[in-house]
């Protein structure tokens, strides 16, 4: 009866093409080149590794591998998981993979990223491992908003030495340690951290009596954290990994569901220990039939996690693997290859692979070029971005340039340059609607009046427009935390007159909260829509006075913004029907909204180095490359070789031209007197061969404008 269906499915799949089987398979197989055509039509029951170096369509050789599995090997799209490592990256297979197949088929297949993988297990079987149903899932800012109040009340003795998002960061690195307690974790990496901030390379200070205070403080803190998502019914991102594994693990047969035949794992390099046990899981269940795709020489995330072993454990659990290298570079010019290749070469540990392309002449000499002070190399770049705007006739505007930066502060700086010289840019990630303080503030109370236990929410609210002061709020948190509820429970209690000790402002915010979402929820069942129940807590909050007296200088955006968000709920056209589901689905509709790409043509982009991995440009300028930023100054505990490979991947963002640019000195301030220091050139640039490289700007000829326009599809 199975087998039956099963046969059916494939039928629906292969006679319900726009085109014959036959076009759809030459479709899927159509302008590739021998190694890629190789990796796609590998025998699917073998593990493999596609060892993709940049710009080497790697993404195309994904999407039509899975297409063939479906077309070829009459797989069940239902019984392929492929797993990503963002959200835009499986947006972007998918539109890729509505080439090949058709909707029922691309609709079907497992595609996401790992924590939408394991959310999804969750959701169906996560009571097996203690998750309860309806379970909530906090992202990472609301995760910091609950440890900021947490951390408080723990005193000087850690908030002096880290920051909520440090501590976020720190205990998700805790989770991620699965075969070591917490205890042992934290006390590791306080050492390591402490010893970094306070430049003390003394063994001795690891004993002192503060490490053990740091060291207990924070252990109690993590409890208290985990107690409190606990309390709310609540995962962060780490825990649905975690809770993930713990469910493939523990029961076994749920891996099984849909009959798993084959797994495929996107950016594999940048896989962390914690993804990997997962990994293994799946292909327990495929019995080993995967396909991994990465580059080791763009394994740029140690510091979040990524494990760069992960090829050699494969082969070591898979012992039959094989690998294919796609070496064919479709992206950049062979002189910025070159360039690239001369940098990450310099890893004398770096296994030996190659990276051309058959793009001709070879284009430009990357430009390396060194200013006297900070504001000629500002100066320089913008008016080589004029220059190159200028005299490309038309081939290139400014939306084509980049500047990549190791850090968001020297973003944030350089934005300041672009300003004042009149040149369009934009600094990513730009911050969508949903993230703006007036708009969550707002749409805060909906997601209690569906879910009083989210307790990033309702301090979101009582900051709001209930204006209930940091130290009450704090207060809150340590009374949930003791009594170990939410913190909506705790404000229960201060109402019912249950904590006698509290103050009048937390009396009064507690009444009006609970009395604002009784409404709410009376108004969901009797059919008001979305828009209604805004108006309504707009009205019931003093909402826009409010923004007036906390947001004297920018309420008029502020208040757009507000504005904006009533316009789209008066768009939303969900369900008329009674209850929250119309709420549930305008607030999913919204936070899909705040995902839509705003590619902003015409702007100059800003980002770092890490956040522009996957991303290309026509011209990409990287300043700043001097010792202390390549490598980095803290980079003592990081691999001095990841360091290497974030400026090759920022190198080869670059499709025409590429600039690498330094000051020799810059002023810090010291005691609030500027003083000039010396920089030093990077010793990943300093050793690069002189015919690598020139000092001068390119010449923007006919030839070079003739070569840009065929790699960037423009004739």
């Amino acid at each position: 009866m199975k087998r039956r269906l099963e046969i059916g499915l494939m039928r629906r799949y292969s006679t319900s093409m726009n085109i014959p089987r036959q076009m759809a398979i030459k479709n899927h197989l159509e302008g590739l080149n021998g190694p890629q055509r190789q990796a796609v039509m590998f025998p699917p029951n073998s593990p493999l590794q596609i060892l993709a170096g940049p710009g080497t369509g790697k993404t195309r050789v994904l999407t039509s591998r899975l297409a063939n599995l479906v077309l070829n090997h009459s797989y069940l799209p239902s019984s392929i998981c492929a797993v990503t490592f963002t959200r835009k990256a499986s947006k972007e297979m998918k539109a890729r993979l509505y080439q090949y197949l058709d909707s029922n088929a691309t609709e079907d297949i497992k595609l996401g990223t790992f924590h939408s993988v394991c959310l999804n297990y969750l959701r169906s079987y996560g009571t097996m491992v203690h998750v309860e149903p309806g379970f909530l899932v906090w992202d990472e800012d609301e995760c910091i908003l609950v440890l900021r109040h947490l951390s408080e009340k723990a005193g000087k003795d850690l908030t002096k030495d880290f920051l909520a998002k440090e501590l976020y960061e720190m205990f998700s690195n805790v989770k991620e340690k699965v075969k070591i307690t917490p205890g042992a974790a934290i006390d590791s990496m306080i050492k390591e951290e402490l010893k970094r901030k306070r430049e003390d390379h003394n063994s001795s200070a690891h004993d002192s009596p503060q490490i053990q205070l740091q060291s207990k403080l924070l252990l109690e803190l993590y409890y208290s954290y985990s107690h409190t998502l606990r309390a709310s019914n609540a995962l962060d991102f780490t825990d649905l990994l975690s809770k993930g594994l713990d469910l493939l693990q523990a029961v076994p047969w749920a891996r099984e569901v849909g009959r798993l035949k084959h797994v495929l794992v996107d950016e594999f390099q940048d896989t962390s220990s914690l993804q990997y046990l997962i990994v293994k899981e799946l292909f327990k269940a495929t019995r080993g039939s995967i396909s991994v795709v990465g580059d080791p020489d763009q394994s740029i995330y140690k510091w979040r996690g990524a494990d760069d072993t992960v090829f050699r454990q494969m082969k070591k659990d898979l012992p039959k693997t094989k690998e294919i290298y796609l070496e064919e570079n479709y992206r950049s010019t062979a002189s910025i290859i070159t360039t690239a290749i001369d940098i990450i070469s310099q890893d004398e540990t770096r296994p030996p692979k190659a990276l051309f392309t058959s793009y001709t002449p070879h284009g430009p000499k990357p430009v390396k070029k060194s200013l006297d002070i900070k504001h000629e190399e500002e100066a320089y770049i913008v008016e080589e971005i004029n220059r190159i705007v200028t005299n490309s006739a038309e081939t290139i505007d400014y939306g084509d340039c980049a500047i990549l930066f190791r850090d968001n502060r020297s973003a944030d700086q350089f934005s300041q340059v672009l300003f004042k010289a009149g040149i369009p840019y934009r600094q990513l990630p730009e911050p969508s609607l949903m993230e703006q303080f007036e708009v969550i503030s707002l749409i805060a109370f909906l997601r209690l009046a569906i879910n009083d236990a989210h307790t990033p929410m309702v301090i979101r609210a009582l900051k709001g427009p209930l204006a209930l002061d940091e130290k009450a709020i704090t207060d809150l948190m340590t009374r949930s935390a003791g009594h170990r509820i939410t913190l909506f429970d705790a404000l229960q209690r201060v109402r019912g007159g249950y904590d006698r000790d509290t103050n009048p402002s937390c009396i009064s915010a507690s009444n009006l909260l609970i009395r604002i979402l009784r409404h709410l929820r009376d108004f969901m069942h009797q059919g008001a829509s979305p828009a209604d129940l805004l108006h309504y807590i707009i009205e019931a909050t003093n909402y826009h006075e409010f923004l007036m007296q906390n947001f004297t200088k920018n309420y008029s955006r502020r208040a757009r913004n507000v504005q904006r968000t009533i316009q789209y709920a008066k768009l939303f056209k969900g369900k008329k029907e009674l209850g929250p589901m119309p709420v549930r689905l305008f607030l999913d509709f919204m936070r899909e909204l705040s995902r839509v790409d705003d590619f902003n043509t015409g702007k100059v982009t800003l980002l770092t180095c890490h956040s522009a991995k996957g991303l290309e440009w026509p011209v990409v300028f990287v300043p700043s490359v001097v010792d202390g930023v390549y490598p980095h100054h803290k980079s003592q505990s990081i691999s001095i070789d990841e360091e290497r490979r974030l400026l090759y991947v920022a190198c080869t963002r670059a499709q025409c031209l590429l600039y690498l640019t330094r000051s020799e000195t810059k002023l810090i301030n010291q005691r609030g007197i500027p003083v000039e220091v010396q920089q030093y050139e990077s010793e990943f640039t300093e050793h690069l061969l002189p015919e690598t490289y020139q000092n001068e700007a390119p010449t923007m000829d006919t030839k070079a404008l003739d070569l840009f326009r065929k790699i960037l599809g423009r004739n």
